[in-house]
């Protein structure tokens, strides 16, 4: 029998779904015709469609190495990232796109072992390649929105989430949307879809976990509990196991058992996985158990490995440039824009609350957005996203500033709120614009909004510093993923700011973390007299108006539903090993002149 029959008849095969006659089929022709390429390479879908996927691989080898055929080192390709090979993929992978290069599939399996690999930048080009070429594939869609979750990209992530929640998707790909919205932020849609989809598939593991996840963040501690019962009644597997009891941790942590989350963090914490994210993030919430439980040794060593799982893996040559970027950006001399141009367009010019991370921005953003007439959205990057299109005219940053007229600033005034509009926030309140390190951006901000006020959150460097370092905080140029870098990137915005303030041009407020948590009343008098706003005991109740608020997106989400208090103050001292002479001598300039001492 000439191949060509053999094949027919085991495709025939295939198509019934009887995958066993379909590998006799093609056994018996194999033993006339040994190194036949199409032979070996639908013996390698048929054992892969059996449930073999080990022994799949090597007949996809063979397939490869015999015929040479760009098909089979693709499919080769593709069934090493399954094993989570990415290396030996990228290498199939390669000798598949020589020889078909605008193969829409090899790309979209190049885009995956590169993610694999931790080229999400390279990841990214070749997905897009792949869309390109069939823009209708979800599964190209739903890579996409994963490696641009992964980078940070959040308009692109959201835009393809959208896409694929337009079209007809099955189960797998509704959890993966819901997960990648939990990824960008987009908490109370996530819950929302979570729900459905445990309300349609009540036996779906998954689902409940999304529940379980997506309640946590919306600080739903019913909703999560009540979830998680029936996530912990489903739970078939190890790693379904570890999941349940990371949520049974976070739950604990919740309710103020830290002890009790110590132990279930330390369960899920000991489950061997190759998923280095999940590992990483269930060592930060265990961290924090063990900081809170007072075994601050134990804090340390396990913070220092979830970093570790971080890092794994060279870092990417874009992460090196945006940090670089970043760095030499606060170095450039201080331009502060004063005597721009003014536009009168009505709309009331933002309040700025900038700041290091983890100063107590977070906390003076509920402060306002409880008062009337104020409203706050989060940490959005709407300044960064007006910044890029100021850059995307050819204006170099901070430099041009002088050269903006008056319609250059009108498009971009537009740009910063039409990004507020898009997001539903109230066109007739002033804006509260919390987003930390918008502190570098504050030359753009009095170009643009001459009318703003910005309050400064400052707090202990070292609580500083050691708080970012003991968070899952993502950056695009991993500015926090070491005390030694969390403590350059202080000094190198205290020096910035030290150079920018004379000039600025601009009223701002300095609040101490220490002063306004001491000292509730005085502190929010001050802000109040600032914003020429009147003073009443409303703004002493932070965290009802939190709890009412549902979901706060930043990673004080669960603190600031505490009422004031000064426990956080001086928490470094429990942790002085973490900080080396070194780190101390890149600190001390910066502290003793925003007025801390470290000793």
């Amino acid at each position: 029998m000439a191949p060509e029959q053999i094949l027919t008849m085991a495709g025939q095969a295939m198509q019934r779904g009887d995958w066993p006659s379909a590998e006799r089929i093609l056994h018996d022709g194999l033993t006339s015709y040994p190194g036949h390429a199409e032979l070996l390479g639908m013996m390698a879908i048929a054992v892969f469609r059996s449930g073999r996927p080990e022994q799949a691989l090597e007949w996809f080898r063979r397939a490869a190495e015999s015929g040479n055929r760009a098909s089979d080192w693709a499919n080769l390709g593709s069934a090493l990232c399954d094993f989570g090979r990415f290396e030996e993929a990228h290498e199939a992978l390669r000798k598949a796109l020589a020889a078909a290069p605008s193969d829409a599939f090899t790309h979209f399996c190049l885009a995956r072992a590169l993610h694999g690999m931790g080229r999400s930048e390279e990841a990214l080009d070749r997905i897009g390649a792949a869309i390109e070429a069939e823009p209708g594939d979800t599964g190209f869609r739903l890579l996409r929105a994963e490696i641009a979750a992964a980078l940070d990209l959040r308009e692109l992530a959201s835009t393809d989430i959208d896409w694929l929640l337009q079209r007809r998707i099955g189960l797998f790909e509704l959890l993966q949307s819901a997960s990648l919205m939990l990824q960008v932020g987009r908490f109370g849609q996530a819950l929302a879809l979570y729900r459905s989809l445990a309300a349609s598939h009540p036996d779906q593991f998954d689902a409940w976990l999304g529940v379980c996840l997506a309640s946590e963040r919306a600080n739903d501690l019913a909703g999560l509990r009540q979830a998680l019962e029936r996530a912990r009644s489903l739970a078939s597997n190890p790693v379904q196991a570890a999941a349940v009891e990371q949520m049974r941790g976070k739950l604990a942590f919740r309710n103020g058992g830290f002890d009790e989350a110590c132990g279930f963090f330390a369960s899920a914490w000991a489950f061997h996985t190759d998923n280095a994210r999940w590992k990483s993030q269930i060592g930060f919430d265990y961290c924090q158990s063990l900081d809170k439980a007072g075994r601050f040794a134990d804090a340390l060593r396990v913070c220092g490995a979830a970093h570790a799982l971080q890092a794994a893996g060279a870092e990417s040559n874009a992460a090196q440039e945006a940090r670089a970027g970043f760095l030499q950006m606060l170095r450039k001399p201080a331009v502060a824009a004063s005597g721009s141009v003014r536009v009168d367009d009505g709309r009331a010019d933002p309040v700025f609350v900038v700041g290091f991370p983890r100063s107590g921005t977070t906390l003076l953003e509920l402060i306002l957005d409880s008062r009337p007439g104020l409203v706050s959205f989060d940490e959005k990057p709407y300044l960064v996203k007006t910044l890029m299109q100021y850059r995307s005219s050819g204006l170099a940053y901070p430099e041009s500033l002088s050269m903006l007229d008056a319609p250059r600033i009108e498009r971009l005034r537009n740009a910063y709120f039409d990004q507020l509009a898009v997001d539903g926030v109230d066109p007739q309140a002033r804006p509260v614009d919390k987003n930390p390190l918008n502190w570098a951006y504050l030359p753009l901000v009095r170009a643009l909004f001459p009318g703003a006020h910005v309050i400064l959150a400052l707090r202990h460097p070292l609580d500083v510093v050691l708080s970012c370092y003991m968070q899952n905080l993502r950056s695009a140029g991993n500015l926090f993923s070491s005390v030694a870098r969390i403590a350059e990137l202080y000094a190198e915005m205290v020096d910035y700011w030290q150079r920018l303030e004379p000039a600025l041009d601009l009223p701002v407020l300095v609040s101490r973390y220490e002063d306004l948590v001491s000292d509730p009343e005085a502190g929010t008098r001050r802000i109040a007299e600032f914003l020429d706003l009147p003073w009443d005991a409303g703004w002493l109740d932070n965290s009802t108006h939190a709890r009412g608020k549902a979901i706060i997106h930043t990673p004080s989400y669960a603190q600031v539903l505490e009422p004031l208090n000064t426990r956080a103050m001086g928490r470094w001292r429990n942790y002085r090993d973490l900080f080396d002479p070194a780190v101390l001598d890149v600190l001390r300039p910066a502290a003793e002149s925003m007025g801390y001492s470290l000793d």
